[in-house]
C-alpha cells in the first residue's frame, strides 16, 4: 500500500490545490475542526455523479451556517490533477472542508482505502446489524470520529457488513455509510429525506425506480416492519445496490428478488452510460 498513514492511500494528496507528499499528512489537520466532506468513486479516471456530490456538499455548508461554495468546474480540474500524480483512475477521493469559520477554509483532496464488494456478495448478500444511534444533523455529511468508531467496533464484533441505525422512535433510518430500502411485495420503502443524509446514490435509486414504473415511499420504517419484509438492500457509492441477506437474526432471500434484482442492474446500467459520456 503506497503512502504512510492509513487515512491517505496512494503517493500524493492535495491541500488547496498545492501537490504534498502522503507522508507529511496529519490526521489532526481534518479533526480539529468542523469538517464537512464527500466521497466520490473514480471510475476509468471519471468522478462519478461529481455533480451531484458537490451539491450535497453546497448544502452541508449553508446547513451548518457556512458561507463557503465550491465550483464544479474547479474541483473537476483538481480531481484530475490527484488522478494524473497518481496514476490511480478507479479508487475512492475524499474531499475535505474545513476552517469554515476563516475567510479562507482548506480544502483537502486524498484517495481514501477503498472496499468493493466482491461478486459472491452481489450474490448471496451481505450481513447487516441494527445499532442504536443517530446522526445530530443527519443532512450534513460531518466527520463525527467518535461515532463512527463505535459503530465500526459493533459491525467487527457482529463480523457483519453494515450497521443499520435505529432512531429513539425504534425506526431505522440509515446505514452507517449508506442508505437502506426495503422490499414489501411490489412496493419499495426507504427513510424520508429529513431523517437520513441524502445519498447521492440513493436519490439516483428513487429516480430509477420511478422511470422503472415501481413503487417507492419515503415513510419511516419501524423495526417490526423488517420481521415482514420481502428484502432489503442497501446503496452507496462503494457498494451501489447490494442486497442484504441478514440483518440480526432475520433472514432475507434479497439477493434472488426480482425487484432488487431490477434495480440493481438498472443502476448498472446507469453508471456504465454516464461514464460512456464523460469520457
Amino acid at each position: 500500500m503506497k503512502g504512510s498513514h492509513k487515512e491517505v492511500h496512494q503517493d500524493y494528496f492535495l491541500i488547496n490545490n498545492r501537490i504534498i507528499p502522503a507522508e507529511e499528512f496529519h490526521p489532526s489537520d481534518i479533526t480539529k475542526t468542523t469538517s464537512v466532506y464527500e466521497v466520490i468513486r473514480i471510475i476509468d479516471g471519471i468522478p462519478l455523479f461529481l455533480e451531484e456530490h458537490l451539491e450535497r456538499l453546497n448544502k452541508s455548508f449553508k446547513l451548518l451556517g457556512f458561507d463557503f461554495s465550491i465550483v464544479e468546474e474547479d474541483m473537476e480540474k483538481q480531481i484530475c490533477k490527484l488522478i494524473k500524480i497518481n496514476q490511480c483512475h478507479n479508487y475512492n477521493v475524499k474531499l475535505i472542508v474545513n476552517n469554515l469559520h476563516t475567510p479562507t477554509p482548506n480544502v483537502f483532496l486524498f484517495f481514501i482505502q477503498s472496499n468493493y464488494p466482491e461478486e459472491a456478495q452481489y450474490e448471496k448478500g451481505v450481513h447487516a446489524i441494527l445499532y442504536h444511534g443517530e446522526r445530530e444533523n443527519p443532512n450534513a455529511k460531518v466527520v463525527l470520529k467518535d461515532f463512527r468508531q463505535r459503530v465500526e467496533e459493533a459491525i467487527r464484533e457482529s463480523h457483519g457488513f453494515e450497521a443499520i441505525l435505529v432512531n429513539q422512535h425504534h425506526q431505522i433510518t440509515e446505514g452507517s455509510r449508506s442508505n437502506i430500502f426495503v422490499v414489501k411485495g411490489n412496493h419499495l420503502c426507504t427513510a424520508p429525506a429529513e431523517k437520513v443524509l441524502m445519498g447521492v446514490t440513493r436519490n439516483r435509486i428513487i429516480a430509477l425506480c420511478k422511470t422503472l414504473g415501481l413503487t417507492i415511499e419515503e415513510t419511516p420504517l419501524s423495526v417490526d416492519f423488517l420481521k415482514s419484509a420481502d428484502g432489503i438492500f442497501m446503496t452507496g457509492t462503494s457498494p451501489k445496490v447490494l442486497p442484504i441477506a441478514t440483518v440480526d437474526d432475520i433472514h432475507y432471500n434479497s439477493a434472488a428478488n426480482p425487484i432488487i434484482l431490477e434495480v440493481r442492474k438498472a443502476y448498472d446500467d446507469l453508471i456504465e452510460n454516464y461514464i460512456r459520456t464523460k469520457s
